[in-house]
């Protein structure tokens, strides 16, 4: 991020959440259009892992990217509104495949659509959050994080409902994806006019070389081994809810599926600004521990339990799950050299969560052996995964103080 931004507090906060919302809102229709093309146009287990493996991996690699563009270039609110804009795309694309293909032809035209959003979604969090980072002094970052994390959880929380609920029977199923992706591409552009000013110029001239041996530190390199299983455990679940909601659960396409789903994101609402706020006034390493302990327990529970305690797991677990963005951006704030903030978030982001993200569904895939039968065990299986990333997070050094 550039240096000497003139943009107010307000102003960095209110722009970039509305950039997380239409972000994480947008990120929801990847695991809801698997379910659409395996429904809709046939897809196999093994097509939908593939999906959800490159959107992720394409993120992984298009992240890194992001973050050192946007620390050279000096331009975090154009390069965040291009994510955003290349979402909406991906969407639209996404629509014309269910609306309009079958069999191999629609997953040859799905992954190109994927790898659309996949890149989309990389711009997001690195450059919010050094947006952020920058607006907001040491003591106060992580409230901003947790309140913008929040306005994510509202995307993705909302999102669910007004496709199934409100816009599907509008639009139909696929109809409704193009509508979304023009409204990504509408809050692109306002992104980009109130967030402008932020791209003061470039900031970082000392060169690609000295700002990767700088940030990769060893504080670094562990932060980024842990938001790495963190996400890999969690995420794989969260990726795979919306099919064992659907195959094990028995919940069709449509409202309940959608508002059950909105459960499980809403809670993230509460979760993101209080653990946010926690995170101004504790060890951030370990309001991370009680998080991943927190969801792991949460998983094993809703695995095992049916009715209304299954859903009220389901959305406990969304509350401890999603809170990665205020808790390992405020780390990475921590460890980061100054003037690589959206380099260093990348690494976090990219690297750790969202290559975690890209390995999550591979591993699931792997444990149920093609059979959505086995979904439950696997499960189980990321609830330790979880919890060793609690303990994990323990021993990365504690960050030296720095100045506001």
């Amino acid at each position: 991020m550039a240096r000497g931004v003139s943009l107010s507090r307000a102003r960095a906060l209110a722009f970039t959440s509305l950039g997380h919302f239409v972000n994480d809102g947008s990120v929801f229709f990847v695991p809801v259009i698997v379910v659409l093309l395996a429904n809709l146009n046939g897809a196999t287990p093994l097509e939908v892992s593939i999906i959800l493996a490159v959107f992720y991996l394409t993120s992984t690699l298009a992240s890194v990217a992001v973050g050192k563009w946007a620390d050279s270039s000096g331009a975090p609110a154009r390069l965040m509104a291009l994510g955003v804009a290349l979402l909406g795309v991906g969407l639209v694309g996404f629509y014309l495949v269910v609306a309009y293909t079958n069999g191999v032809e629609a997953f040859a035209f799905a992954l190109v659509s994927d790898l659309c959003m996949g890149v989309g979604s990389a711009f997001y969090h690195p450059l919010g959050g050094s947006i952020l980072q920058a607006a907001f002094g040491r003591g106060t970052t992580g409230k901003a994080l947790g309140l913008n994390g929040a306005m994510g959880s509202v995307g993705r929380a909302a999102y669910p409902s007004i496709f199934f609920v409100v816009v599907a029977p509008v639009f139909t199923t696929a109809g409704s994806l193009a509508f979304f992706g023009v409204v990504g591409m509408g809050a692109a552009l306002l992104i980009w006019m109130g967030l402008r000013r932020a791209d003061a110029g470039p900031a970082n001239r000392e060169g690609r070389r000295s700002s990767v041996r700088r940030s990769l530190t060893k504080p670094m390199l562990m932060l980024l081994g842990v938001s790495f299983v963190r996400s890999a455990s969690l995420f794989g679940v969260a990726q795979y809810a919306p099919t064992f909601l659907n195959s094990q659960r028995g919940l069709e396409l449509g409202p309940l599926l959608g508002l059950s789903l909105t459960a499980f994101y809403a809670s993230a609402i509460v979760g993101q600004p209080l653990f946010g706020l926690l995170a101004d006034r504790v060890d951030h390493r370990l309001v991370l521990t009680i998080t991943a302990f927190g969801a792991a327990a949460s998983i094993v529970g809703y695995v095992n339990s049916a009715g209304a305690v299954s859903v009220a797991l389901l959305s406990l677990f969304g509350f401890f799950a999603y809170t990665g963005f205020p808790l390992l951006m405020s780390l990475a704030a921590d460890y980061s050299s100054r003037g690589e903030s959206a380099f260093g978030n990348s690494l976090v982001w990219g690297l750790g969560s969202t290559g975690g993200n890209a390995l999550g569904p591979v591993l699931i895939y792997a444990l149920i052996l093609n059979d959505y039968g086995r979904l439950g065990y696997s499960f189980e299986v990321m609830a330790v995964l979880a919890a060793v990333s609690g303990v994990a997070a323990l021993f990365i050094p504690r960050p030296a103080a720095k100045p506001d």
